[in-house]
C-alpha cells in the first residue's frame, strides 16, 4: 500500500501541469495516506481510488488534446467528447470521440482493461489460413496489429470496425456510410497511435 502511495504521489506531479483537479488527486492521496496511517485500509483504498479516477482522467484530456479535430471532411463534434475515469478495482479509462458529416460518421474509443482485448489478441495471433471471416482482416496501425470488420445491414449501409489492442488497453474506430475499405485505414492511420500509447504507459 505504501508503494502505491509513493507512485501515486510521483505521478500526480508528472500529470499536474496537464489537468485542473490535480489538488483533488492531492486531497485524495492525502486522506489515503493518512487512513493508511490510522490502519484504516478500507478508507485508504477508498481515497486512492479517487486519486486515480483524477489521474485516468487527466490522462484522458492529455489524448484527446492530439486527436484529429477533423477526419475526411467529418467534423468532431464538440459536445461529445468524453473521458471518464471509472473506479472499478485499482484502474479504469474510457475515452471516446465522434465525428460526423452530412452522410457518414466516425467515432474513435480507448478503453483500459476492456473485456474484448482477450478475444482480439487470440484473433490477431492466429495464422492466416485459421480466419475464415472474409470480412475481417488484419492490418498494421503504425507497427501495431489490429482487426478490421467491415459488416453490412439490412438496407446495405456498409460500416467497418477497426479494433487495435496495445498496452492492457484497446482502442476502436468505427466508420459509418464509407464503402471504401483504403479511406477507412488512411483515417485509422490518422490516429496518432505512438503518441497515445507513450501518455498511456
Amino acid at each position: 500500500m505504501k508503494k502505491i502511495l509513493i507512485l501515486l504521489t510521483v505521478a500526480v506531479f508528472t500529470f499536474q501541469g496537464a489537468f485542473i483537479n490535480a489538488q483533488e488527486v492531492t486531497a485524495s492521496l492525502d486522506d489515503a495516506l493518512s487512513s493508511y496511517k490510522s490502519d484504516n485500509l478500507e478508507d485508504a483504498r477508498f481515497a486512492l481510488q479517487g486519486a486515480l479516477n483524477g489521474i485516468n482522467q487527466a490522462i484522458g484530456k492529455e489524448i484527446l488534446a492530439i486527436l484529429p479535430d477533423e477526419m475526411n471532411g467529418m467534423s468532431k463534434i464538440e459536445t461529445g467528447d468524453d473521458v471518464t475515469g471509472v473506479n472499478i478495482g485499482f484502474a479504469g479509462l474510457f475515452i471516446s470521440r465522434s465525428y460526423t458529416a452530412e452522410d457518414r460518421n466516425a467515432s474513435i474509443e480507448i478503453v483500459s482493461d476492456s473485456p474484448l482485448l482477450a478475444g482480439i489478441n487470440t484473433i490477431l495471433a492466429m495464422p492466416g489460413f485459421m480466419t475464415s471471416d472474409e470480412n475481417q482482416k488484419r492490418i498494421k496501425i503504425e507497427g501495431y496489429k489490429a482487426l478490421l470488420t467491415m459488416n453490412t445491414d439490412s438496407e446495405g449501409m456498409v460500416s467497418y470496425d477497426l479494433q487495435m489492442p496495445f498496452s492492457g488497453s484497446l482502442l476502436s474506430f468505427q466508420c459509418e456510410g464509407i464503402e471504401d475499405e483504403n479511406e477507412v485505414i488512411g483515417m485509422a492511420n490518422r490516429i496518432p497511435v505512438d503518441e497515445i500509447v507513450a501518455i498511456t504507459r
